[in-house]
C-alpha cells in the first residue's frame, strides 16, 4: 500500500498520467476515469511537495461482500504543499479501497470513508470534477473547466483583497490562499444547500498544518454558487481577513474575529473610497448597538440575530482600532488567539492590553464616540 500510495504522488508531481492510472482498478471503467479527471486536476494546483500517508485500516463487512476477503480499506492522509499558497504542508483526509486482483492490490474505491469525515475537508476542490485553476500572486481560483473569464474576474479581486489585508490588518502575512468558485453546494467543509448556510457569499474553512496535531496553516475560501457572480474584492478581504489570522488560533471570540474582517472590508480598497464610514458608524450605532446589552456572543452569529451581530462587531473594531491603534488590536487578537476562549481569560487579557473588561468596553461603545 506504502508503495502505491508513493507512486500516486509522484506521478502528480511527475505529470505522469500513466504511472498515476497504472495502480487504478483496470476493470473499473467508471473509476478510471473519474481518476483521470482527478490527475488532471491536481496537476493544474502546482503542489512542491505531495505525499500520502497510509493511516489505519478499517473494517466494513460490505466491502468484504462486495469485493471477497482481500478487500482493504484504510484510511489516509495527503500532505502537500501548494507552491505560493501554504506556508507549510499541509494535510487533507481520504479514504482508499484495495481489492487484491492477478497477485497484486489495485484501487477500486477512494471515497468510501467521506461520510465517517463528516467536517472534515475530504471533499476537496479537486475531487468535484473538471475544474480550472488560475494563478495570481499568493492565490489559486478554482472554478469549473472553461470557467475562464469568471476566474478572471474573481482573481482580479483577490488580488486588491491581499493588498487591503496587508495595508489594513497583517502587515507581515506573507502566505496566499485559494478561492473554491465551483457551481457545487458541498466542497470541503461546507453544505450551502442546507439551511445553516443561508445568507452566507462565501466561508473560510480550515486547512490543517502536517503533522495532524500542528494547528492551522490558514484557510481556503469557498464560495456560495449563487453569489458568485457578485464577488467582489471587499468580500474577498473578508475572507482573506480570516485565512492571514487563522495561524494565530483559535481562542479569540467571535466579536473580534468578525469585527476584524468587518473592519478591512470596510476599509479604502478600490483606487476610490466608496463608502462613507461616518454615514456607516450612524447606522449601526442608532439601529444596533444602542439596543443591544452587551457585545455579540459566538452564537448571536446565526439566526435572527447575525446581521446586527456582524454589525456591532465592526463598530467595536472600528472603535478600537481608532481609540488604540492597529498594532495594540492586532497584538490583542494575537494574545488571545492561542489559548481556550473563556470569559475569565478574555476578561484578563483584555484588562491587560486595554485596561478594560468586554463589558467595560461595550459600556464605552453605548456612551459613543
Amino acid at each position: 500500500m506504502d508503495a502505491i500510495l508513493q507512486r500516486r504522488a509522484a506521478a502528480v508531481l511527475r505529470r505522469d498520467e500513466g504511472e498515476f492510472l497504472a495502480d487504478v482498478d483496470p476493470y473499473n471503467k467508471e473509476l478510471l476515469a473519474a481518476q483521470k479527471v482527478l490527475f488532471q486536476n491536481l496537476v493544474q494546483f502546482g503542489f512542491g511537495k505531495l505525499a500520502y500517508h497510509q493511516g489505519a485500516p478499517q473494517f466494513d463487512q460490505a466491502l468484504i461482500d462486495k469485493y471477497g476477503l482481500t478487500a482493504y480499506l484504510v484510511s489516509a492522509a495527503m500532505e502537500y504543499q501548494i507552491d505560493g499558497i501554504n506556508e507549510q504542508p499541509v494535510q487533507t483526509a481520504l479514504g482508499y479501497t484495495f481489492v487484491k486482483r492477478s497477485g497484486r492490490y489495485v484501487l477500486v474505491d477512494d471515497s468510501h470513508l467521506d461520510s465517517e469525515y463528516p467536517d472534515s475537508p475530504n471533499q476537496e476542490a479537486w475531487d468535484t470534477g473538471p475544474v480550472l485553476v488560475q494563478r495570481g500572486e499568493r492565490t489559486l481560483v478554482v472554478v469549473e473547466a472553461g470557467q475562464t473569464q469568471l476566474a478572471t474576474s474573481i482573481l482580479s479581486n483577490a488580488q486588491l483583497a491581499i493588498k487591503a489585508v496587508n495595508r489594513w490588518w497583517a502587515p507581515d502575512w506573507k502566505g496566499g490562499t485559494v478561492v473554491i468558485a465551483l457551481d457545487d453546494t458541498k466542497v470541503r467543509s461546507t453544505d450551502f444547500a442546507g439551511s445553516d448556510w443561508n445568507g452566507f457569499a462565501a466561508v473560510a474553512t480550515s486547512v490543517y498544518r502536517w503533522p495532524a496535531d500542528a494547528g492551522d496553516d490558514g484557510s481556503y475560501v469557498v464560495v456560495n454558487p449563487r453569489e458568485r457572480g457578485q464577488l467582489d474584492a471587499r468580500l474577498l478581504a473578508h475572507e482573506f481577513t480570516h485565512v492571514a489570522s487563522a495561524p494565530y488560533g483559535r481562542g479569540v471570540p467571535l466579536w473580534l474575529v468578525e469585527g476584524a474582517a468587518g473592519y478591512v472590508q470596510r476599509m479604502p480598497i478600490y483606487s476610490k473610497q466608496t463608502l462613507d464610514l461616518h454615514e456607516q458608524r450612524d447606522l449601526v450605532r442608532s439601529r444596533y448597538v444602542n439596543k443591544a446589552k452587551a457585545l455579540p456572543t459566538n452564537d448571536q452569529f446565526v439566526g435572527l440575530s447575525k446581521d446586527s451581530s456582524y454589525a456591532t462587531s465592526w463598530y467595536a473594531v472600528d472603535y478600537l482600532v481608532g481609540k488604540y491603534g492597529l498594532n495594540l488590536v492586532l497584538g490583542l487578537y494575537q494574545e488571545l488567539a492561542w489559548q481556550e476562549s473563556t470569559p475569565a481569560r478574555r476578561d484578563s487579557v483584555m484588562t491587560e492590553q486595554l485596561g478594560r473588561t468586554e463589558q467595560q468596553l461595550f459600556a464605552e461603545l453605548k456612551k459613543g464616540r
